[in-house]
């Protein structure tokens, strides 16, 4: 999935030089939080030069630490944009997308396809994304199972799977090591901890859901990742 799908293409921008009243009034009445800022002058018309967020509008006269109290609401908006702004390409990938959230600490990033203001993606929009392309928005399980870190370990646990009749509809690496790796697989069961349970009882090595451990047969890992190796 990527930014284009997700992002809002019905995006307000707005001027440096609007009064910063006139923009929390606007921003109360679009029902949105973040405005891309775009030059009008004529050299450079359009281009993004700033965003200002409710955030920044509320630190306006505030004497919080990270407020502005030599700011008035009757002073343009770009004297509290946020500049350099950081954006997104519409052919990103989300995952790409919310590292870069989650890097520069902001809540939304302009979409520019060159240097044309196309959409604005938010966190919710990329948090939605995620849950949905893991599976996380149908009825289904999470189960976590630390396998060997050799090839085929994956493939066997996913036929163990399907021999069950189970259909995976993600599969997300929690942890990585030398010795072993940690799969985070969504299956479209809604009783997790029966199959947890059978898995365990094959000699999988489930950490998510806990459930009691029976008596395991050791060589049920290692065989069945031997046969995929």
């Amino acid at each position: 999935m990527i930014v284009r799908d997700v992002m809002s293409a019905n995006v307000v921008a707005i001027d440096p030089d609007m009064p910063i009243r006139d923009v929390t009034a606007l921003m109360e009445l679009r029902r949105v939080r973040h405005f891309p800022i775009l030059e009008d002058d004529e050299e450079v018309r359009g281009r993004l030069v700033g965003i200002v967020s409710d955030r920044d509008l509320r630190a306006v006269g505030s004497s919080h630490p990270s407020g502005r109290p030599d700011v008035r609401v009757h002073d343009p908006v770009r004297h509290i944009m946020a500049t350099p702004v950081a954006t997104a390409h519409p052919d990103d990938p989300i995952e790409d997308a919310a590292k870069r959230l989650r890097e520069r600490r902001v809540g939304a990033l302009p979409v520019l396809d060159g240097d044309v203001l196309i959409g604005i993606v938010s966190a919710p929009d990329l948090l939605d994304a995620l849950a949905r392309s893991a599976g996380a928005s149908e009825p289904s399980s999470r189960i976590e199972v630390e396998v060997p870190n050799r090839p085929g370990s994956l493939a066997a646990l996913l036929r163990s799977l399907a021999g069950r009749g189970l259909n995976v509809s993600s599969v997300t690496t929690t942890r990585s090591e030398p010795d072993v790796v940690c799969f985070a697989i969504r299956v479209d069961s809604i009783d997790g901890p029966g199959v947890a349970t059978g898995l365990v009882r094959e000699g999988w090595s489930v950490l998510w859901p806990d459930v009691d451990t029976p008596t395991r047969t050791p060589q049920g890992d290692r065989s069945a990742v031997g046969e995929a190796s």
